[in-house]
């Protein structure tokens, strides 16, 4: 079971309110959005493991903070950063069986040439 729901910023963990929050101190940063995945990733179906995420944006910076709410890395915040440009790359090179490989094919053609993918 994998469920992904928006969720506020106040109900995330401690350590990602206050990364969140250290980013948004800087000039033109924005809090795209926040949410929380639950899964069940263990024989054990009973237990849920929780993921929060926020992605803040930053000119032609996109950064996704991670934290998960239980385990072994429970209130730790990893950070991942990519440009626009290399997120474009990514899906511009995706393989064709891929669900990446569908969401260019389902832009519009003036936008496919546009943003070359």
């Amino acid at each position: 079971m994998i469920k992904t729901a928006p969720v506020q910023l106040p109900s995330c963990p401690d350590a990602l309110q206050t990364a969140v929050r250290e980013r948004l101190e800087q000039p033109d940063c924005e809090l795209r959005s926040v949410t929380l995945t639950e899964s069940t990733p263990y024989k054990d179906q009973n237990r849920i493991s929780r993921q929060y995420r926020a992605i803040v944006d930053r000119l032609n910076l996109v950064t996704v903070l991670h934290c998960y709410a239980d385990g072994p890395l429970s209130n730790q915040v990893s950070v991942n950063e990519l440009i626009w440009g290399d997120i474009l790359e990514v899906i511009r090179t995706a393989p064709e069986c891929s669900a990446l490989a569908m969401l260019r094919e389902s832009a519009p053609e003036q936008t496919r040439t546009f943003l070359a993918i």
